[in-house]
């Protein structure tokens, strides 16, 4: 059994998401959910590791699952066997199902694996089983296996990705803590590229600085590889970090984010060498000036339409073609998956619904420069979590 210490969570938070998951389950009339997204185990249990076998040797198939009935017993877990102490030490789970066929020595085959889930599966043959059809894990190809196993069971698939994704969207207040430790982490890691930076560091090289940096104020590495790159458009954020100098490029884009158990802050800003031209100041001031917008208008209990209409007429007069702003949610997310999870809002949106208190999204803001900030929209109103100002920032 693991150490409760060693938990991200009290059993108590893990105690109420299996209900959360059960009510779920029950809603979607399904019996058993077999659970394979990195972030739904790491979610439900703590499950974590660096190795999902999501893209690897056809003899080395994905190989572990959580097992959840909507009413039954206790949730367990198939794993290799070489993964024991690992599931037992990791997680709340006190039922570790390792694969017999599974050692230091021997990898479990597709064949094996998929035996072993059909002999735990069995005793709910003939029931509506739900699968995470969006997850990467399992790969196609063993995702047809275990279908036809499941099938020739009896079983109808149901996807649940949706409604396990819709438990997790609404944080509680421990959750938002591990965002708050991961957002103090991604700001020290760019203040760290702003002290030791030169324009003759390399991209890389500026990744290492903020990776230290962000490590050294207590943060992890993003599930989504960061990325720092020298050029003049925001297109370069979507391209790994290389050999470039820094001071190539007219702007330095850091576009950063850390984690703490998984959980994930966001932070942009632009960074220029030897003085800012009085032009990116105003293209960095109107980004920053849709912040106000939604500090007025995120309001809980707000129409999504109202603040997403009130930004539309701000981007049309700012005078700034292409600007504009778009988020997506934040949370527990576990590589190889990325840190955007299922809820996102923006300006080309047509929503009928209201925030709600508890969401936790970045913010992306830009017109010819970007900022990124992550906010938490509470019940007193919401709140940004990035330190840095929302300027363009200079090197020391």
């Amino acid at each position: 059994m693991s150490n409760d210490a060693d938990l991200p969570f009290s059993r108590d938070e893990y105690a109420d998401r299996l209900r959360r998951m059960r009510r779920a389950m029950a809603d979607a009339d399904v019996t058993v959910a077999i659970l394979t997204a990195p972030d739904t185990m790491a979610w439900l249990t703590g499950y974590r590791v660096r190795w999902y076998r999501q893209h690897t040797s056809t003899s080395m198939p994905p190989a572990q699952c959580i097992v959840v009935h909507v009413e039954e017993g206790s949730p367990f877990i198939i794993d290799a066997g070489y993964h024991e102490e690992l599931a037992r030490t990791g997680t709340v789970l006190d039922d570790v199902r390792t694969l017999p066929t599974s050692s230091e020595m021997h990898e479990a085959s597709l064949a094996d694996y998929v035996a072993f889930l059909a002999d735990q599966i069995r005793p709910w043959a003939g029931t509506r089983v739900g699968m995470e059809r969006w997850s990467c894990i399992p790969s196609p190809a063993v995702a047809d296996v275990v279908d036809a196993m499941l099938e020739g069971l009896g079983c109808r698939i149901v996807d649940v990705t949706l409604p396990f994704r819709g438990i997790r969207r609404l944080k509680s207040s421990a959750e938002i803590g591990k965002i708050e430790q991961a957002q103090a982490a991604t700001d020290a890691g760019i203040r760290a590229i702003l002290a030791e930076a030169t324009p003759q560091t390399t991209e890389l090289e500026a990744w290492g600085i903020y990776s230290l940096g962000m490590v050294r104020a207590g943060g992890e590495p993003a599930a989504l590889h960061e990325t720092v790159a020298a050029g003049a458009t925001v297109s370069a954020l979507h391209r790994l970090s290389g050999r470039t100098a820094l001071g190539s490029g007219p702007v330095v884009h850091p576009d950063m984010a850390s984690s703490v158990d998984g959980y994930h802050a966001r932070a942009t800003r632009p960074l220029m060498f030897d003085g800012v031209p009085d032009e990116s100041r105003r293209q960095v001031a109107i980004a920053a000036g849709a912040y106000d917008l939604v500090l007025q208008y995120g309001k809980v209990g707000a129409p999504w339409g109202q603040l997403i209409g009130a930004l539309r007429s701000y981007f049309a007069d700012s005078g700034a073609p292409g600007a504009g702003s778009a988020a997506y949610e934040l949370g527990l997310s576990v590589a190889p998956t990325d840190f955007v999870g299922e809820f996102t809002w923006g300006m080309d949106d047509e929503r009928d619904d209201v925030i709600e208190a508890g969401l936790v999204t970045n913010f992306e803001s830009w017109t010819s420069l970007i900022l990124v900030d992550t906010v938490v929209f509470e019940e007193a109103g919401p709140r940004f979590l990035s330190s840095l100002p929302r300027d363009v920032l200079e090197f020391a």
